[in-house]
């Protein structure tokens, strides 16, 4: 097996056990036992679980990446495309929550460099798809805007900012399933009021 079917072969591993059993409870000795690794051979490609997790989040949220794309952009009315948007963003949390919510151990002043890193790129390719659906409205000349960019941005800001107001009311760092469909549905009304503003 090669080096880079290896490293797969062990984040293939850890999604099925963080998946199944959460990220606290799975150790890396039950992932190598799982591909029978010894413990050298695992730390040669992830030198602890945190790598690991890095690394099994980078690879969920590139699996569905360019079908994501697709369905998104195959919506003509922008305020459709930003409920799709939702509606995907939404499916992947609950789909993958196991392993999600072991971020609720990190603060945002507490968050490692592997994960501030991750997140980095996580928010600037979520604000490119918002960009890109502000920036077709407003070649439709649906929008009346000047500045996609900065739209998507400030849309992007509300949503995070409506997250964090519903964690801190119902006082759950990591919501469950049922709160995040809770969060989909005041999203959705939230961006039907700012879309019809750009009108």
């Amino acid at each position: 097996m090669s080096q880079d079917k290896k490293r797969d072969a062990i984040i293939e591993a850890a999604l099925k056990r963080f998946a199944h059993f959460g990220v606290a409870k799975t150790t890396m000795t039950e992932i190598g036992n799982d591909l029978s690794l010894s413990k050298a051979s695992l730390y040669y490609y992830f030198p602890d679980k945190l790598s690991l997790y890095a690394a099994v989040l980078k690879h969920i949220s590139e699996a569905t990446e360019k079908k994501d794309e697709a369905i998104i952009t195959s919506k003509e009315i922008p305020l459709e495309a930003i409920h799709t948007y939702l509606d995907i963003r939404t499916d992947f949390i609950i789909k993958y929550h196991n392993i999600l919510e072991y971020l609720k151990t990190y603060t945002p002043l507490t968050m490692p460099p592997e994960l501030q890193e991750l997140f980095s790129y996580f928010y600037s390719r979520e604000l490119s798809r918002i960009t890109a659906i502000i920036e077709k409205g407003k070649q439709q000349s649906v929008f009346h805007i000047s500045d996609s960019r900065k739209t998507a941005e400030l849309f992007f800001d509300f949503l995070e900012g409506f997250r964090y107001s519903f964690i801190t009311r119902s006082g759950n760092f990591f919501p469950d399933k049922k709160q995040f469909l809770t969060i989909l549905k005041k999203e959705k009304e939230f961006a039907s009021i700012f879309f019809k503003g750009l009108s």
